[in-house]
């Protein structure tokens, strides 16, 4: 029924650099998939699948068996690859691991998969620092799969391997709906990151209606009743678990960036129209719906992109005091030229329909001002650069 495509990160050269890795990406997205194919043909394997109730439980119990079987294992062999899978269900293991790397290099690799770093955080994941590499995980990216072929579809129904592979609809909307519905809601509620489902269901819904708004904690308190601080929380523990991505305003001053109002973007679509109750609807291009899901998916290959090419820009949106908008502004440092972007879904889009977007120049005359938009060819007018979805994406960078 499925068919496994090949996925683009840097884990196949940090393995044969005997160097170990941790994996973060949101549940669904293929990391354990990735991670078998990808080892299937090494020697010297030991797996743990933290997800098996009977395995979590016995390392919950004693995370030093940890130790004690691989070293065992290290007697009969020179080198072994160690896989944990969703290793945050046991974060106090992450102090074996630290130990083996240290007492082993060169001999005993691990690689980790995690799909919230909350518990790890906890835990204090800085213990890894330096010793296993921080490898992000995403869904499908238009490296991997065909955008303009399936735009429409991937605006609907998003990307996670498992729908995006299925040529059925009903088992697209099956699987979207078991996703939100028992990981985004129950899973969240049995790992006690939230005391009160029913208001924490209240919010995920709202918060999906909110994509790519600025976020006004108070207002959102007032309709579930909960304080601000307990939205503030639910939208914190979305970016733990990989749920969301929360892309700051922009400024000259660090800050002003931390008082001025975030956005925060779900990592897919399908997800969102799930939350929504719009899975069935009709998907009608150049309507509002079609404009802000295409948003949300330029900005997530925008995130992913400067992710998997190490560009390390930092990524905000922007709004002036006169309210002047601009979607996506990318910068590496304060003293550095921004990139300005603008977000359109329509096929020929004109410089005066985007004219905010060279407000930026005032401060930054040499800023770049690009719009991502449906158009066929790039072009340019009035030194703004129009640039085709999805191969524009990697002319940003």
């Amino acid at each position: 029924m499925f068919k496994y495509l090949n996925r683009h990160t840097n884990v196949p050269s940090i393995i044969k650099r005997k160097k170990s890795c941790l994996i973060l990406g949101p549940r669904g997205t293929g990391k354990s998939v990735y991670i078998e194919k990808l080892t299937c043909k090494q020697k010297n394997l030991f797996s743990i699948n933290l997800l098996k109730t009977d395995i979590f439980t016995r390392y919950l119990a004693d995370p030093s068996l940890l130790r004690k079987e691989v070293e065992q294992i290290l007697k009969k062999t020179e080198t072994l690859i160690v896989i944990i899978d969703e290793v945050q269900k046991v974060p106090s293991i992450l102090n074996e691991v630290h130990f083996l790397i240290e007492a082993y290099k060169n001999r005993c690799t691990f690689i980790l998969t995690g799909s919230s770093a909350r518990k790890l955080k906890q835990q204090n994941i800085n213990l890894l620092a330096g010793r296993a590499i921080l490898v992000p995980f995403f869904s499908f990216n238009y490296k991997e799969v065909d955008f303009k072929n399936n735009l429409n579809n991937i605006l609907q129904f998003g990307l996670l391997p498992e729908v995006f592979l299925d040529d059925n609809v009903e088992s697209k909307i099956d699987f979207l709906k078991t996703y939100t519905g028992v990981y985004l809601k129950e899973e969240i509620m049995q790992e006690s990151l939230v005391r009160n489902i029913g208001n924490f269901n209240q919010f995920l819904e709202l918060a999906a209606q909110l994509n790519g708004s600025q976020i006004n904690y108070r207002n959102i308190s007032k309709k579930i009743g909960v304080s601000d601080n307990t939205v503030k929380s639910h939208y914190e523990i979305l970016e733990d678990t990989l749920i969301v991505s929360k892309i700051p305003a922009w400024t000259n001053s660090v800050k002003k960036q931390l008082q001025k109002a975030a956005k925060y973007y779900f990592f897919d679509n399908g997800v969102i129209n799930s939350l929504t109750g719009e899975l069935k609807t009709e998907l009608k291009p150049s309507s509002f719906r079609y404009g802000l899901l295409f948003e949300n998916l330029v900005v997530n290959e925008i995130i992913k992109i400067n992710s998997l090419l190490g560009h390390d820009y930092k990524i905000f949106h922007y709004k002036s005091n006169h309210e002047l908008e601009i979607d996506i502004i990318l910068q590496k440092n304060l003293q550095s030229n921004p990139i300005a972007i603008e977000i359109k879904s329509s096929t020929s889009p004109t410089a005066q329909e985007v004219k905010n977007i060279l407000s930026i120049r005032q401060d930054y005359p040499k800023a770049r001002c690009i719009v991502i938009c449906n158009t066929p060819n790039n072009y340019i007018e009035n030194e703004i650069e129009f640039l085709s979805f999805p191969s524009g994406i990697k002319d940003i960078f």
